[in-house]
């Protein structure tokens, strides 16, 4: 889809306004470490942990409930939560004060809907399953076992519709190699230096524009991994690569013209480690990163950092009215004045500019 060579041939026009004016506010900081966090169309909030799921409508006043497994992600399809363990889909349909479990799997990392009706689980073992019914019923997608890599190897991680019809999933293949390696990204391991070198994968996509009805599918060797995806829907995309091993840079951005599949670099620093983004039309973006602490060894988090755009090429660095440690954020927002940050320290931030 989009080929390393291209990325690598691109100028870079970036420019960071370190601490502009911001209007982001820190409404809570849950007792909890989460894993997952999510906003439903209505503008319910939802974050997860191990234990226990919290929503709110606020950011300030939040309802605990119990949840069946510890959760990987959450989403929200008209008034049902779905959360996403290594049990399988669990269903609710009273925002987490019960669950039943939807369908049974142990290789699942996200589920996605482009309507109430239609939606996708991704996860290991190229797993894409699909539900026409509201996910009462869960089959795997034909598509997925298009490209020719090793399902042993294959996951795929991310899957994004803007509308009904237009929709992306992506993933990679990681063949097992030696060298010293862990399960967080190297700006976060005190042996970063010892860590093995970042090397080029199999990057998969697929893609759709006629509401999952055909996909055509894509692979090219890439250093990192596709993480997240963003459709706008006038023609623009962002696409987040997140490097795990050694690499010169925690994370680099891409924006992509989606009528004539051109892309270029929209973000990469040393020092900011991005995590999630957010995209609208205008186009319109936001950054959560975090600023790599100096020696992991004393700290293995580092400070939110929190960046927004408005032509994908120059970022506006915004304060926050706390300091935030973290070692990942996540962001949820339906508009670009109106949008949410979650930490993995459990903090939570609204921006209303």
């Amino acid at each position: 889809m989009w080929p390393r060579r291209r990325f690598a041939a691109l100028p870079i026009t970036l420019t960071v306004r370190a601490q502009a004016a911001s209007a982001w506010q820190l409404t809570d900081r849950l007792d909890t470490a989460l894993s997952a966090f999510t906003l439903s169309p209505g503008g319910t909030l939802a974050a997860a942990g191990d234990t226990r799921l919290y929503t709110s409508r606020d950011g300030f006043t939040w309802t605990a409930s119990p949840i069946p497994a510890p959760a990987a992600s959450l989403a929200f399809s008209g008034d049902n939560l779905w959360l996403v363990s290594a049990k399988g889909l669990h269903a609710s349909s009273d925002e987490g004060k019960t669950w039943r479990l939807a369908h049974k799997a142990d290789a699942l990392n996200r589920v996605t809907f482009a309507d109430t009706h239609h939606g996708y689980a991704t996860g290991a073992r190229k797993t894409i399953l699909e539900t026409t019914d509201a996910g009462r019923t869960w089959t795997p997608l034909a598509a997925a076992a298009e490209p020719s890599t090793n399902p042993h190897t294959t996951t795929f991680h991310w899957a994004d519709f803007v509308t009904p019809r237009v929709g992306v999933i992506t993933g990679a293949s990681l063949p097992a190699r030696k060298g010293l390696t862990g399960p967080l990204p190297a700006w976060r391991d005190p042996k970063r230096a010892q860590r093995r070198p970042e090397v080029p994968s199999a990057s998969l996509t697929l893609e759709t524009r006629d509401g999952g009805r055909t996909w055509k599918h894509s692979a090219t060797s890439l250093f990192g991994r596709i993480t997240r995806v963003r459709y706008s829907r006038d023609a623009h995309g962002l696409a987040l690569v997140e490097f795990h091993d050694r690499f010169d840079y925690p994370s680099e951005v891409f924006s992509i013209d989606l009528r004539t599949g051109a892309s270029q670099r929209a973000f990469r620093r040393k020092d900011r480690a991005v995590t999630d983004l957010l995209l609208f039309p205008g186009p319109s973006a936001v950054l959560a990163a975090i600023e790599p602490p100096a020696d992991p060894a004393v700290a293995s988090q580092g400070l939110l950092r929190l960046l927004v755009s408005s032509n994908l090429q120059d970022w506006d660095e915004q304060s926050t009215s706390r300091e935030i440690h973290a070692g990942r954020a996540w962001l949820a927002g339906w508009t670009p004045d109106d949008v949410w940050a979650a930490t993995d320290t459990g903090a939570v931030l609204h921006w209303k500019p």
